[in-house]
């Protein structure tokens, strides 16, 4: 097959929603696919305009950039939230064309209502053109690309479900896989008996939806009564500067930063960890937390992504409702407390992730545009 796939954020194989289209596009190479991959910056946006034409109109120029690729020759053409809605829409009722497939990381709608609920709660503040214009592009931007497109390919039961209502094309999940070099390392890493139970690890964006507005008031409970507890944040996109005035003075010094990290860093630094906080307001699936498992952490997070389908609490995580400090800090506080239960959770989570395997996913893919096809 001829494979065409439009990812809406900046190359970057260490990226979550980036490192999907990298995946994608050596798996299904590997396989003898004849794949080409655009990203962000091939849309061409000067960057002078980039943040108007954003917000606006990233659809419209992703769309012209790929209809340089003569997409009449291509046996399949994937797009992430909603990125080429106007070229699916211009090819839909031309024979013989392409199957249009629209993928999304996660909903943005569920994404944009956590937003809008965490500045309701006076963590964040949003202005008007946000909360009536330019904040709900995206979720039509979603919704188009699966109305236009053929199919639409999700990462949970949640947002299948949601696209299943709005949309009459039909709607599949398909989970995200452990990272092969991840899953290698996995095999000789520290078991969890071994591990300092106050090592705590945050990783991920330093953005609302992914709940990080509870991290410092927890962390501050858990040294409360744990002194010796230490935290590091992982790929928080922003530095020790900016976060030190979001914590307590008293715990700071119990604090590590590390606004973006290597792979090997990652792979490296999981040993030094043994429980990983994970409380996602919105997620898609949450290639940080299933990575983190992987690695013999014991989870703490919330019913959303992996959450949402794959944890069973008390199992292999422990579920905390979201948007609570407390919660996320009693969770942590009963693994430090209860070294049974924080060893068995991360054994169960470590079994768990060795099924999320990167050939389980292309094959999953691949089968989805064989059978799905309109070309031969």
């Amino acid at each position: 097959m001829r494979i065409l796939l439009a990812s809406h954020v900046p190359k970057n194989p260490d990226g979550g929603s980036s490192r999907v289209y990298h995946l994608l596009d050596e798996g299904l190479t590997a396989r003898g696919h004849e794949v080409k991959t655009l990203h962000l910056e091939d849309a061409g946006i000067p960057s002078m305009v980039g943040k108007w034409i954003h917000r606006f109109l990233l659809p419209q120029a992703m769309s012209r950039r790929a209809s340089k690729e003569d997409p009449m020759a291509y046996d399949v053409i994937m797009s992430s939230s909603g990125m080429l809605y106007p070229l699916f829409k211009r090819l839909r009722n031309q024979e013989k064309r392409p199957l249009l497939v629209g993928h999304l990381h996660g909903s943005a709608y569920f994404d944009h209502q956590a937003r809008l609920n965490e500045a309701l709660r006076g963590h964040m503040s949003l202005s008007r053109s946000y909360r009536h214009v330019t904040g709900w592009l995206p979720v039509e931007w979603d919704e188009n690309g699966a109305n236009y497109g053929d199919l639409t390919i999700v990462q949970n039961s949640r947002d299948l479900d949601f696209f299943s209502e709005k949309c009459s094309r039909p709607t599949i999940s398909i989970p995200l896989p452990v990272h092969p070099q991840i899953m290698e390392a996995a095999n000789s890493a520290p078991s969890p008996e071994e591990k300092d139970p106050y090592s705590i690890l945050w990783f991920g964006s330093w953005v609302e939806r992914k709940g990080c507005h509870y991290l410092p008031r927890a962390f501050k409970m858990i040294v409360d009564r744990y002194p010796q507890a230490r935290l590091s944040i992982w790929g928080s996109g922003i530095g020790p500067d900016a976060l030190r005035k979001q914590f307590d003075p008293s715990v700071w010094p119990r604090v590590t930063v590390n606004p973006s990290i290597s792979r090997g860093d990652q792979i490296a630094g999981y040993g030094r960890h043994s429980i990983v906080l994970f409380p996602s307001i919105s997620e898609g699936f949450g290639f940080a937390l299933l990575e983190a498992m992987s690695m013999g952490l014991a989870a703490v997070t919330t019913q959303s992504g992996l959450g949402v389908d794959w944890l069973k609490d008390e199992q292999n995580a422990l579920i905390i409702p979201a948007s609570s400090s407390y919660h996320l800090a009693e969770g942590a506080l009963r693994l430090m407390e209860d070294n049974a239960l924080r060893i068995r959770i991360a054994k169960n989570g470590q079994a768990l992730c060795r099924g999320f395997t990167t050939a389980r996913f292309i094959t999953s893919y691949e089968d989805v545009f064989l059978a799905n096809r309109r070309r031969v």
